[in-house]
């Protein structure tokens, strides 16, 4: 991909800025619908990791992206201040965790930020990279979270408690995540399999170590460096 401020895919921004604005809008609806507070709050984790990870299929020009983003910043703070919308109130409200402070919640989408647009512009050139980083965040730590809620009974503690059937998903997922890329860039050999089975460990020891709220800053940064470094060899 290339950053070309002079060129401005219009069709790309119009048709991702309602779609990013309105998937800040699903946790808030579900919450409302009386979904499950963790199910609510990873439905938007997962469907915007989803859409980033499948940005490279569609994006040939990084700086689309970032007019993207531009006006959908723009676009929720305006729908902010107005009374009837409250679109920031609606966001936290949908994603706090329980016992979560505001501040905590505010670092971490910060950091998830500042990430993207890390590994975005840093492996622009390799979108299989970007790809497998975000599908980890969606398909790996969503799994994560959808196993380890209900079905997880061993558990283990590091900075908060998790179980090993999530860890597991996260393992599973985050190497599913890996080989969609892989194949989606013909790079999905014999020779690269060990690769996706040590990045995968990679990506699930930084997911089970990460203090809540920042795996999905620590996640894709990790499979994101750790698949740079394989493709290497």
């Amino acid at each position: 991909m290339i950053f070309d401020p002079t060129q401005v895919d219009w069709i790309f921004v119009v048709v991702f800025v309602p779609i990013f604005y309105l998937e800040f809008w699903l946790p808030f609806v579900l919450k409302r619908l009386k979904f499950p507070e963790w199910l609510t709050r990873k439905s938007g984790h997962i469907f915007l990791s989803v859409t980033l990870a499948l940005l490279p299929i569609w994006m040939t020009n990084v700086f689309d992206f970032v007019i993207t983003f531009v006006l959908v910043l723009a676009i929720v703070t305006i729908t902010s201040i107005i009374p009837q919308i409250k679109m920031i109130s609606r966001v936290y409200e949908g994603n706090l965790r329980e016992g979560e402070k505001p501040l905590c919640f505010t670092i971490s989408i910060v950091l998830f930020l500042v990430t993207m647009f890390i590994v975005l512009f840093v492996f622009r050139d390799m979108e299989y990279i970007f790809m497998a980083a975000y599908f980890a965040v969606a398909i790996g730590d969503g799994a994560g979270e959808i196993i380890g809620k209900p079905l997880g009974k061993i558990k283990y503690k590091v900075f908060v408690e998790k179980s090993l059937e999530g860890s597991i998903a996260v393992f599973v997922g985050i190497a599913l995540s890996i080989t969609i890329s892989f194949a989606a860039y013909d790079l999905l050999t014999i020779s690269n399999l060990w690769k996706i089975f040590v990045i995968a460990l990679i990506g699930t020891g930084a997911e089970a170590l990460t203090y809540v709220g920042l795996d999905n800053s620590t996640v894709p940064l990790s499979v994101a460096v750790s698949l740079y470094l394989f493709m290497l060899i």
